[in-house]
């Protein structure tokens, strides 16, 4: 060793044992080492020793060719120790170990090591060993973070209730994850003894839903497109479960279909829960028939009473004749302002109870010609009062033409009724269309585009307490001497609205005037 490049090459004399180095230095890209085990020095090291671990050579020479001086820990090194006592005196043809090695940066780097024998005297002696050490360090992290992956796929699997699939379209073979077991409702033994393949799969479904499954796949595999259904299986108590299968093909490098991976979701309390929700539905849908239908009745025949109430005090009227009597007077005006009220509010009942009792095709409705109509029917009030209307274009919607005619006529008759006497009344109408992000929020269908339009007027106003209760039937803010109206109005504007599936809402403060806000289905 009369220089550093000279460091731990083989004895020369030995040509077959270098010539079997020099093969393994270029078959692999591993550290490679010869141990005297008469002296335990290493004698032979090639150069992924530095590569690897960053010692140099010149290194383990300073430590006296002891490579546990500079790699090893004690306990570390028995250990290799008793794994070739193991080799020599059990005659193995090699031993096989995992060590953590020190790096000269001070990190450690997982090796996996290989010793066999490699040079014996005459009798059969061993006299050296060759170790040839893989850095697993990168695919031992990988491994790791696999498994933390695979168990953390289960925990999530778990959670909610879910598993993993994989078939091969060639041999049959299901691949399960542990989650799909719980999801069928199997253990893991008896799924695996009754599935072995694809095939049997089928004896867990409900025969009902076999041919959809089948039909189902098949589509999938003819036009490799990924698909998704549901179905039935029994568990292993014989309890039904309602599954959505979600799944693709897996196409290799010539266009073929080779497998079919997916996942499979436990939904039997969702479809329960939807049941329930939908009998639920349908019980007030046909408890709300029933009192709509009722108030309609109710309404109409309150009618003939109010009739007759009126003609009596008029025959009353005429056989009173010239006689003066002011008390009778007063009390048959009396009478007859009631009966007006009372007409006023069983025809608003009617008009109420008609909104989703009749059934009126939607169409499109233009806005502009509506509210110039309306604006029209108020031309004496709004000169009167010297009101000032405002409106933009206004778009066209998709609803029923007489009761957007409603909604527009109370929203701008309250707007003209609640002013304030010291200002003139200002009525501004405007419109937007939603983007879906706003209709999302808004909590309206995404199946639908839609407009928002806004009503503001500068009128009296009411405290934001009230900006629900003004939308319920009968409900007044003001007296009766103060302001005429039957209650009803607002809780008109609010069914219509809702039976086109949008929402009204209004804002205000005392003095400041109101807003009304709603929302209905675009004709675009």
């Amino acid at each position: 060793m009369d220089s550093k490049s000279a460091l731990y090459q083989y004895p020369a004399e030995f040509p077959e044992q270098i010539q079997m180095l020099e093969k393994l230095d270029l078959l692999f890209p591993d550290i490679v080492h010869v141990q005297d085990l008469t002296t335990q020095k290493i004698i032979y090291i090639n150069d992924r020793f530095t590569e690897l671990l960053g010692y140099s050579k010149q290194d383990l020479a300073d430590r006296g060719g002891n490579l546990h001086a500079i790699l090893l820990s004690e306990s570390l090194f028995n250990q290799r120790a008793a794994r070739i006592e193991e080799l020599i005196t059990r005659q193995k043809q090699f031993v096989e170990y995992e060590t953590l090695l020190l790096h000269k940066n001070q990190t450690e780097r997982l090796f996996r090591t290989r010793v066999a024998v490699f040079r014996s005297d005459a009798e059969g002696n061993p006299l050296e060993t060759i170790s040839v050490s893989q850095d697993i360090t990168e695919s031992h992290l990988n491994y790791t973070k696999l498994l933390q992956q695979q168990e953390m796929h289960r925990i999530t699997e778990q959670a909610f209730h879910f598993g993993s699939w994989e078939k091969n379209l060639t041999t049959g073979e299901l691949i399960c994850s542990d989650g799909l077991y719980e999801v069928m409702g199997h253990t893991r033994e008896t799924f695996r003894k009754d599935c072995a393949d694809y095939t049997s799969f089928f004896t867990f479904l409900d025969h009902r839903d076999d041919e959809l499954v089948v039909r189902t796949v098949q589509e999938a595999i003819d036009t490799r497109q990924a698909f998704r259904l549901e179905h039935r299986v029994m568990t292993q108590e014989g309890q039904e479960k309602v599954l959505m299968v979600v799944g693709r093909p897996v196409v290799n490098e010539k266009g073929k279909v080779t497998h079919l991976v997916g996942s499979i979701a436990d939904i039997t309390l969702l479809r329960q829960y939807e049941s329930a929700l939908r009998q639920k539905i349908e019980e007030l849908q046909r408890s709300n028939g029933e009192l709509e239908q009722f108030a309609y009745a109710a309404s109409h025949d309150l009618q003939e009473p109010l009739r007759k109430i009126s003609a009596f005090i008029s025959r009353l009227k005429q056989r009173l004749g010239t006689q003066e009597d002011e008390e009778v007077e007063n009390y048959m005006r009396r009478t007859l302002q009631a009966i007006d009220r009372m007409r006023s509010l069983i025809d608003a009942l009617l008009i109420l109870s008609r909104v989703t009792r009749q059934g009126k095709s939607r169409e499109i409705v233009p806005l502009n010609p509506i509210v110039e109509e309306i604006l029209e029917d108020f031309d004496a009030q709004i000169a009167e009062k010297g009101a000032i209307i405002e409106w933009d274009e206004l778009p066209e919607i998709y609803g029923v033409p007489v009761q957007m005619r409603q909604l527009f006529s109370n929203l701008i008759g309250n707007s003209l009724k609640f002013t304030d006497t010291m200002r003139p009344p200002i009525i501004r109408i405007a419109a937007q269309s939603l983007s879906l992000t706003q209709v999302r929020q808004k909590g309206l269908s995404t199946a639908r585009k839609w407009v928002e339009i806004t009503l503001q007027d500068n009128g009296i106003g009411f405290d934001p307490e009230y900006k629900e209760r003004i939308f319920q039937v009968f409900q007044r803010l003001n007296g009766r001497s103060e302001f005429e109206g039957t209650g009803i109005g607002l809780a008109l504007c609010k069914k219509i609205v809702e039976h086109e599936g949008g929402i009204i809402l209004a804002d205000s403060k005392p003095g400041e005037g109101a807003r009304f806000t709603f929302c209905l289905p675009s004709a675009s």
